[in-house]
């Protein structure tokens, strides 16, 4: 059954808002690994990918790198990213095929190598996501970073469209910074 734009945006904005909430959670308790954990997830539902490119239950994350936010991740195994399952997939370095990955999440561990990573995914529809700095700067989809005591994230719009992928308005709209407007 398909969500009609309006429900996907209604459901994006309370997403978002969520995300929103959580930053003074900093101090509650929540870890930085944890809420960057919950914006891949948001990230994950709300992003589109080229029709036929990915299967209609499953969505594949491959986390590149050692300790990649202390495991926060495979917390996702198994959960909804909209209509599909999230699976994580450990991949240990970047000589790993990710061509099978519909997010790659590529950790710091990676960052001598992360642009040869990007590079390597050519125009395959992956959403790449970092908090590697300048990571959206340098080519990637997604960069997170921390900042006046928040998660902020920014956007390579040139990546995206790269990779065939399509980020609601809105979702583009919170971003701090989006390259290649």
């Amino acid at each position: 059954m398909k969500r009609s734009l309006s429900d996907r945006l209604s459901k994006l904005g309370c997403a978002l808002l969520f995300l929103a909430w959580l930053q003074p959670g900093l101090a509650q308790g929540m870890t930085e690994s944890q809420i960057k954990t919950a914006y891949v997830l948001n990230f994950a539902k709300f992003v589109e990918w080229p029709a036929g490119t990915i299967g209609a239950d499953k969505l594949t994350l491959c986390v590149v790198g050692n300790d990649v936010l202390g495991g926060a991740l495979s917390a996702l195994d198994g959960r909804k990213a909209g209509a599909r399952e999230l699976r994580v997939v450990q991949r240990r370095n970047a000589e790993d095929n990710l061509r099978d990955c519909n997010v790659v999440f590529i950790g710091a561990s990676e960052q001598r190598r992360f642009v040869a990573i990007i590079m390597a995914l050519g125009d395959s529809p992956a959403l790449t996501i970092s908090d590697i700095e300048n990571f959206a700067e340098k080519g990637g989809s997604i960069g997170l970073g921390y900042r006046d005591n928040k998660i902020v994230f920014e956007v390579n719009l040139a990546s995206i469209r790269k990779s065939s992928l399509r980020l609601p308005g809105q979702l583009l709209n919170l971003a701090s910074y989006a390259y290649g407007k």
